[in-house]
């Protein structure tokens, strides 16, 4: 809980200074101005997960490893980015032809320079998650955000377009690097195989996962904007960072936490479940209404507050918005699952989804992006039941699994009864922010009466689970 409190502390305090970034921004550029980016994307974010090769996650859960072992393996973080950067210049000009888009190239190369920069701080920010020191770690991030968030308003103003989203993020990677290893500066040696072999194949397993995740995570993008075009792309994208957005920032405190928390109790199955089952209900609380509120002010939101420029967001919106309220719980189960050593299924569980994904959203995108958003909603239900399974099988069974949703599951339904009551009670000739703005309010009051009039046992938990860690 401490560690919560100090990550949702940093991540809300900096979440009004990004929402008025993205609204700002999006007011400033274009829908070709975010797909440009959203190209790049789909690229530069799998190469950064291959620049981490999995360092992180050994030193997180592996205990046992020696100074001397760290040390190499900084050694070897170094040399991987370093690796990823050549790798990108030499890749940056037949991006560009495959996307038909010049101006990727320079993007490309400029983006990847945070791939040197970013391993400086693989190993030291691992080191202190390891030690659990997550006020240091969530200073950083509030520090990185706001400053991207800054820069962007900044740069945007100033007419310099996609390169004020392409700046704002080398310089916010710049900034987290130096700050964190100057909170946790690491030696380096040369790496000797024979010394970190055990760590090596963890993070390998971990590696190949992490990839194909992204690989099927993103394939969305990249068939948008290989088929259907950098605008297409760019009202997708940004309906996608819109539902994500809020989600994110609960999502994010988690994995910033569970990591090592699970660690620490990797040889206590009845512990660990406890924080599997209390981390579930307690994102489903926050991220539930969310998403699902999002999908039922979609347009009322798009239209009020983004402009009708926005319009072929709204669809996409709604879809993946019923996505997201799903995929808000399962970043709980992997790092779960990975301190129980079962890397290898994880594996084999990304790799086949990384086979599938792409070939269900080239056929998807004849329906364009709405097509597109669609698969999301059938697709990852589907794709989330081997993990579902293993986690019932080595956790917790189904019974309480489930168990622990029933707050948050019952109370958004009677929230969503409540909203769409409004929407057809509510002149048609009133403003759009009026609508938006009495929605938002009927939805908030309802959710929260929900939660607390049929379960207030859950909420008196909740109430001394903070007080005993405050």
């Amino acid at each position: 809980m401490h560690g919560i409190a100090w990550t949702a502390g940093a991540k809300w305090a900096t979440q009004i200074v990004t929402w008025a970034s993205t609204i700002v921004v999006a007011r400033l550029l274009t829908p070709d101005d975010y797909g440009l980016v959203g190209m790049a994307a789909v690229y530069l974010g799998l190469v950064s997960l291959v620049s981490e090769f999995g360092i992180g996650a050994a030193i997180i859960t592996l205990h046992d490893l020696s100074d001397e072992s760290i040390q190499q393996l900084n050694t070897l973080s170094l040399g991987v980015g370093v690796c990823m950067f050549l790798l990108s210049c030499i890749v940056a000009r037949p991006l560009a032809v495959f996307f038909h888009s010049p101006q990727l190239m320079l993007v490309v190369l400029v983006l990847s320079t945070s791939y040197v920069v970013g391993s400086f701080r693989s190993v030291p920010n691992s080191l202190l998650q390891r030690e659990l020191q997550f006020r240091d770690i969530a200073a950083i991030d509030s520090a990185r955000a706001v400053f991207a968030a800054v820069t962007a308003i900044t740069l945007a103003i100033y007419g310099l377009h996609y390169w004020a989203l392409v700046l704002s993020e080398v310089g916010g990677v710049f900034l987290a690097t130096a700050l964190t290893v100057m909170r946790r500066p690491r030696k380096f040696a040369i790496p000797r195989f024979s010394t970190i072999e055990t760590a090596v194949s963890f993070s390998r397993d971990v590696l190949v996962s992490r990839v194909s995740w992204f690989v099927y995570s993103n394939s969305d993008f990249l068939v948008a904007g290989r088929v259907l075009g950098r605008a297409s792309l760019g009202a997708y994208d940004f309906a996608w960072t819109l539902i994500n957005l809020p989600v994110e920032k609960v999502t994010a405190m988690i994995s910033s936490v569970a990591p090592g928390i699970f660690a620490s109790v990797q040889s206590d199955v009845s512990q660990l479940k406890r924080y599997v089952l209390g981390l579930t209900e307690g994102v489903s609380l926050v991220a539930f209404p969310f998403s699902i509120g999002a999908a039922l002010v979609a347009d009322d939101l798009i239209l009020a507050v983004f402009g009708d420029r926005w319009a072929a967001a709204i669809v996409p919106l709604r879809l993946l918005a019923a996505y997201t309220t799903i995929r808000s719980i399962m970043p709980i189960l992997s790092p779960a699952l990975t301190v129980m050593r079962r890397t290898r299924f994880l594996m084999w569980y990304s790799i086949t989804l990384a086979i599938v994904y792409p070939g269900v959203f080239f056929f998807a995108s004849r329906y364009g992006i709405i097509g597109i958003a669609g698969a999301w909603v059938v697709l990852y239900p589907l794709s989330a039941m081997p993990l579902w399974w293993l986690t019932f099988k080595l956790i917790a069974p189904a019974s309480e699994y489930f168990a622990s949703l029933r707050a948050a599951t019952v109370s958004v339904l009677i929230m969503a009864v409540c909203v769409v009551a409004a929407r057809y009670v509510l002149p048609q000739d009133y403003p759009r922010l009026l609508r938006l703005g009495i929605q938002v309010a009927v939805g908030a009051a309802t959710y929260a009466g929900a939660v607390l009039l049929i379960f207030p046992n859950r909420v008196r938990t909740f109430r001394r689970t903070i007080r005993g860690a405050l």
